[in-house]
């Protein structure tokens, strides 16, 4: 099958598109990404492909990058960077000339990269898969609370647009289901359920950690939907607890405000940041890792997803401290892999961080079953083949219809 896969972010950047793509190049689909140029989440430009790399050959998957502006730091470069790509994606899509069987949109944040696979989709009379990330609107509210903003309004109006045209959506949360249903009037028999997958290497690695203390870290975008400032708040009211440290590895917009947090509260001999670490070095935190820290701000429905994170801990065989709602409460509940309070508890996050200090002896039973869990729900090949399941289902009921 000849797919054309449109998504702003590609390998170097960190995404699940990219081993995606790989793997169904991999069982001989020809696979073509439509991206843009390697920014997040520093926000620059690497030298090599400001001028150059726009068509190259990554692992049997032909990448063609569209300009954008990087993202650099501020709403106002984030806008710029959204709206770059979608002028350039727009104009780059409609000169492939190229024969597609499906048009396939790994739809992250914003949805503004979807409209450009809409129009080509519909133009040549192909069929069109989405997979959901990022549910929009609902994910500007971070920035924008009130939904009788206008531009709240015009990227509802956006949202609308993409999802309604799409043959079939597939949400990597199932919470997600019900919002495109109640917010877009999406039929739900076009939606199904397809969790996110980790790297499986982490399943045959031991990561058991050798310190005396209980290292709880984590690891992701410290932006501001991940709540990192409750978490330092929880830390705070522990903070003369003894036996205990936490690490932070990643980079985002509350970095800085998280480091004068630690500073203003004294907490730097508990509290240590690392910045953004390549994938190679994954394995060293995790190793360093007894507990990992999953958080999300409730006030949208965004903060009922299932973050990526979350797979990847599990493959580690890593416990789960959350402070968050939804899909991944619900997860850990049933997975019975650590311990989870409301988004927001900082009280409850405190008490859970101490009751796991206190019980270290309990921490390698909670890993193993976070690894159970995983191999039952979240292989790579159990995602790839559903959706390869999922694309000739949709291409042979599209050719039928014709």
């Amino acid at each position: 099958m000849k797919i054309l896969v449109v998504c702003q972010y590609y390998y170097p950047e960190n995404f699940q598109i990219t081993p995606i793509c790989e793997e169904l190049a991999s069982k001989g689909n020809e696979v073509t990404v439509l991206t843009g140029l390697p920014n997040y989440p520093i926000g620059i430009v690497p030298n090599e492909y400001k001028k150059g790399k726009r068509d190259e050959y990554i692992n049997n998957v032909h990448v063609i990058r569209c300009y954008e502006v990087g993202r650099k730091s501020g709403i106002f470069y984030l806008a710029l960077n959204y709206l770059s790509f979608y002028i350039s994606a727009s104009h780059h899509i409609l000169k492939q000339n190229e024969k597609f069987d499906l048009v396939f949109i790994y739809q992250l944040s914003p949805i503004l990269m979807g409209v450009p696979a809409c129009k080509y989709a519909k133009k040549y009379k192909l069929p069109l898969f989405l997979y959901c990330c990022d549910l929009w609107p609902e994910s500007i509210k971070m920035y924008i609370r009130n939904e009788n903003n206008l531009i709240f309004r015009i990227f509802k109006h956006i949202s609308k647009k993409v999802y309604s045209s799409c043959d079939e959506i597939a949400v990597q949360s199932y919470s997600f289901i019900s919002y495109l249903s109640t917010i877009h009037q999406i039929n739900e028999k076009n939606i199904i359920y397809l969790p996110a997958f980790a790297d499986e290497s982490y399943l045959q690695m031991n990561f058991e950690s050798k310190n005396d203390i209980v290292d709880f870290v984590f690891l992701g975008n410290l932006g501001i939907a991940q709540n990192l400032i409750a978490v330092l708040e929880s830390i705070k009211l522990i903070r003369e607890k003894k036996g205990f440290k936490v690490h932070f590895v990643g980079d985002g917009t509350c970095l800085k405000e998280m480091k004068a947090y630690v500073k203003e509260n004294n907490l730097e001999d508990i509290v240590e940041f690392y910045g953004r670490r390549p994938v190679e070095e994954m394995v060293k935190f995790y190793t360093l890792a007894d507990v990992c820290i999953v958080s999300l701000k409730s006030d949208n429905k965004t903060g009922l997803t299932l973050p990526s994170k979350v797979q990847g801990y599990m493959a580690a065989g890593k416990p789960i401290i959350g402070m968050i709602d939804g899909d991944t409460k619900k997860v850990i509940k049933d997975s019975k892999c650590g311990i989870c309070v409301p988004a927001g508890d900082i009280d409850g996050f405190s008490r859970a961080m101490v009751y796991l200090i206190d019980n270290k002896n309990i921490l390698k039973e909670l890993g193993t079953n976070a690894r159970d869990y995983f191999k039952k729900k979240y292989r790579k090949k159990m995602f790839i083949d559903c959706l390869e399941k999922e694309f000739n289902k949709l291409r042979r009921n599209y050719n039928d219809n014709i």
